[in-house]
């Protein structure tokens, strides 16, 4: 077997008995002979040389930048493609200044004996403008590129940048040092793992993209709006994008430890004038001492290649397992999961919109039982009942409305007596109920957030969450409106910024669930491999109401949950769309995941009315789906 560095120098391990016995030698050779040939190139000055390396997955060069005060920088090919080219280093801004490097210097050599894996690393210095030491470590892998940047120094952290020296402008270097501290793209296009409301997967290198939650308002006003910009749906979604170039896919994704995943998204600058910049904002909430011997050290980023889309997604899943940074399931399989759902809110809306009222009006008792009852006449084997928005009196503080719901216990009993299942819809970190002692204010005094952290809102929460799990007998919950801090200046504690808020409610939902019934059901919509051991079902999410492709877009979304590590998938409905979209996806939903029905007499937007053979052959469908269920790997 043979290794080239550089492209200078070639050895055969065979000559000295096989790779065992010279790896120490040959790798202390090599670190002398870069400490020469790399070192003395890790200038901003061209010198000739410097270092390659042809791994079987890919190629890498370094490159040395003629132009004054320039970073050095990696081309990454792909079977002889160039597809991206990365500055060795990338800024790490405080809460409220950039981030300017200088003085780059940098190792590159053949890690000794215990490298796990890592054929080649690239060990990176520079002096910082912000921080008193500055470090950057590449390491490339047979198959994958992996990037991480450490700091020292005191102050609040603002945004951590990956393969950038700061966000580049839409004409000129905005808010970094020029195209050569950014990267430079030569894909042609992108694909995301994040469901729109347009159903479009693939995006112009040129579009901006946030993966996980934003503050900002890219959604887009009732008279501007954007429906390709509504990729809340999944939040948050896998933190990667797979990029193109002939036929080759090669995905950018980053990871952390559970734990740390303190910001809002995993954002994306699209390709500009000076290059393109990816970034996690800690908002400074977090913060860096000199006091802090470890330093700070950033999410990892990683690079893998692939011949799809879908391909570099579970590349990057099974690296997210490998490395750590991702979380399994609690809980085995229960079988009356897979039952068939009926869920109320298109019942909801058809009646409340058209007489202008509400939706959430319609969340009553009364509306339930009838529609259980026509359910029943219909003879469709319903499994579990989901009472939609707004059964409780506050949405933050799950109270039961006993105006709407006079007997909640009783309807839940009732079910239960006819072996079906009932879930509360619940949205995630809502003020709405919540006694004013466990809110965060602003200085007029009003709840603008949870008390996130408090033990005092904590115990609020399980107790609630006890309540209606052991006393009303509820067997779960659908979590829906999941946000989380996106600003900076709020009270959130460090340890809660960002991501982490929506795991931290999120598991306090699942365990204090499963704590009263282990059977329980959370369907979330957190398709991130860090939220997988607080979720049972992964729900697929809305259609929006000009979706004509519903079984090819639900197809999808259903193939990212999978390789995030859902097996089982809530496939939602399609009952905002015309009749027959929803009536092919109701065919379709059994070879996708749990069948749902959201409404039993008109679509949402159409108003169309189903024949009635429509709902004899659901029934049908819904039977043969339910017989067809594995024995086996569940529990009832």
């Amino acid at each position: 077997m043979k290794t080239w560095l550089g492209g200078m120098m070639r050895i055969d391990w065979a000559q000295c008995g096989g790779r065992g016995r010279c790896a120490m030698r040959f790798a202390r050779w090599a670190t002398m002979v870069f400490v020469v040939v790399v070192m003395g190139a890790g200038t901003s000055t061209a010198v000739a040389g410097g270092f390659q390396a042809s791994l079987p997955a890919y190629r890498v060069r370094l490159l040395e930048k003629t132009e004054l005060g320039a970073a050095p920088a990696l081309e990454v090919y792909r079977n002889e493609q160039l597809v991206f080219r990365f500055p060795l280093v990338s800024a790490l801004d405080s809460a409220t200044e950039r981030e300017h490097l200088s003085g780059i210097r940098y190792e590159a050599h053949v890690p000794a004996e215990n490298g796990k894996g890592v054929r080649y690393e690239i060990a990176v210095t520079a002096a910082s403008s912000l921080w008193t030491r500055r470090e950057f470590h590449w390491r490339l892998y047979a198959d994958h590129m992996e990037f991480d940047q450490a700091a020292w120094g005191e102050g609040k952290l603002g945004r951590c940048h990956f393969f950038s020296g700061g966000r580049p402008g839409r004409w000129n270097k905005g808010l970094s040092d020029g195209a050569a501290w950014n990267s430079s793209l030569m894909a042609d296009r992108y694909w995301s793992p994040a469901p729109n409301h347009a159903n479009q997967w693939e995006f112009s290198i040129g579009e901006p993209l946030t993966l996980g939650f934003s503050g900002s308002a890219r959604k887009g006003s009732e008279d501007d709006f954007r429906p390709a910009q509504m990729n809340d749906l999944f939040s948050p979604p896998p933190l990667m994008m797979a990029f193109h170039r002939g036929g080759e896919w090669a995905s950018v994704g980053i990871g952390t430890q559970p734990g740390q995943y303190r910001f809002p998204a995993l954002e994306y600058s699209g390709s500009r004038y000076a290059g393109v910049a990816w970034w996690v904002d800690y908002l400074g909430y977090q913060t860096l001492s000199k006091t802090q011997e470890g330093g700070f050290h950033s999410p990892v980023a990683s690079v893998h290649f692939a011949y799809s889309a879908l391909d570099t997604l579970e590349r990057y899943t099974a690296w997210l397992r490998q490395s750590g940074f991702g979380t399994e399931a609690r809980y085995p399989d229960v079988a009356w999961h897979h039952l068939p759902v009926f869920c109320g809110w298109a019942e909801q809306t058809t009646r409340a919109v058209p007489l202008d009222r509400e939706p959430n009006t319609e969340a009553t008792q009364k509306n339930y039982e009838s529609w259980v009852a026509e359910l029943e006449r219909r003879g469709l084997p319903v499994g579990t009942i989901v009472i939609d928005d707004k059964w409780q009196k506050g949405y933050g503080s799950f109270d039961v409305d006993t105006q709407k719901w006079p007997d909640l216990k009783g309807f839940v009993a009732a079910q239960h007596a006819r072996g079906r299942h009932v879930l509360l819809w619940v949205p995630v970190l809502h003020t709405d109920g919540l006694p004013l002692e466990l809110c965060a204010h602003d200085v007029g005094g009003k709840c603008i957030a949870p008390s996130l952290g408090s033990q005092a809102y904590e115990a609020f929460l399980r107790k609630q969450i006890r309540t209606l799990v052991e006393t009303v007998g509820v067997d779960g919950f659908k979590e829906d409106w999941v946000g989380a801090p996106t600003r900076a200046g709020l009270p959130v504690p460090a340890e809660l910024a960002g991501m982490e808020a929506v795991r931290w409610f999120q598991g306090i939902l699942f365990t204090e669930a499963h704590r009263w019934r282990p059977d329980a059901m959370l369907e979330t919509q957190t398709t991130n491999a860090a939220f997988r051991d607080s979720s049972d079902v992964l729900r697929l999410n809305d259609i929006y109401y000009s979706t004509r492709d519903v079984v090819g877009t639900m197809r999808e979304r259903a193939r990212v949950a999978h390789i995030s590590g859902w097996e089982l998938v809530d496939t939602d409905n399609a009952s905002s769309t015309t009749l027959e979209t929803w009536w092919e996806y109701m065919e379709a939903q059994p070879s996708i995941g749990i069948p749902a029905l959201y409404f039993l007499h008109k679509t949402e937007s159409t108003m169309e009315e189903p024949p009635e053979s429509n709902w004899q052959a659901l029934a049908g469908i819904w039977r043969r789906y339910i017989d067809g269920l594995p024995a086996h790997g569940a529990t009832k």
